[in-house]
C-alpha cells in the first residue's frame, strides 16, 4: 500500500515540483547601467578614452547643478534583465567588476518600478537607496571624483512589462 501512495506521489507530485518555473526568475524588464566621466580641464587627455556623448545629452545633464561639467564621454554600459523576484546585476565597464550596480525590484506600476539599488565600487558597497525609476528616463547618480573628473552613473529601465 505505501508503495503504491510513494508511486502515484513521484509520478503525479515529484515532475511538477521538479520542473516548475520559479516566478522570481521571470523577466519583467530590462535595465540599462552607462558609466559616465565628466570633466572641465580641456587639456585632459581622458576623453581619448570614451565616446563623446551627444549635444543634447550633454544639455540635459548641464541643466542639472551638480552634473554641469564641459565635457562628458560615454565609458562603458550594460544591459541587465529585471528580474520578478530576485536581485539582478548590470556591470558597466566590462569585464571589470570594479564598479557595480545591483538592483531589485520592489514595486511596479505600468511606467515605473521602485527598486532596492546599490552601487558597489572595490567590492564596497558605497551607496544604498530605493529610487522609483520611470520608464524612458534616465535617473543620475553623481559618483565619486576621478582623474581630476566626476563619475556619473545614468541608470534607465528600457523595457517593462505591464
Amino acid at each position: 500500500m505505501k508503495a503504491i501512495l510513494f508511486l502515484l506521489l513521484s509520478v503525479g507530485i515529484l515532475p511538477s515540483l521538479v520542473f516548475a518555473q520559479d516566478p522570481g526568475t521571470q523577466t519583467i524588464g530590462r535595465m540599462k547601467v552607462e558609466l559616465i566621466y565628466a570633466f572641465n580641464d580641456p587639456s585632459n587627455k581622458s576623453e581619448v578614452l570614451g565616446k563623446k556623448l551627444d549635444d543634447q545629452r550633454v544639455k540635459e545633464l548641464q541643466k542639472m547643478e551638480k552634473l554641469s561639467f564641459s565635457q562628458y564621454t560615454l565609458r562603458g554600459s550594460d544591459l541587465a534583465d529585471i528580474l520578478n523576484g530576485y536581485e539582478g546585476w548590470a556591470t558597466p565597464i566590462k569585464p571589470s567588476k570594479e564598479i557595480l550596480v545591483s538592483f531589485q525590484p520592489m514595486k511596479k506600476k505600468a511606467d515605473s518600478l521602485q527598486v532596492v539599488l546599490e552601487y558597489w565600487q572595490s567590492k564596497k558597497k558605497v551607496l544604498t537607496m530605493n529610487p522609483t525609476l520611470t520608464l524612458g528616463k534616465p535617473f543620475y547618480l553623481l559618483g565619486p571624483n576621478w582623474r581630476e573628473g566626476r563619475v556619473i552613473l545614468a541608470i534607465e529601465i528600457v523595457s517593462l512589462e505591464s
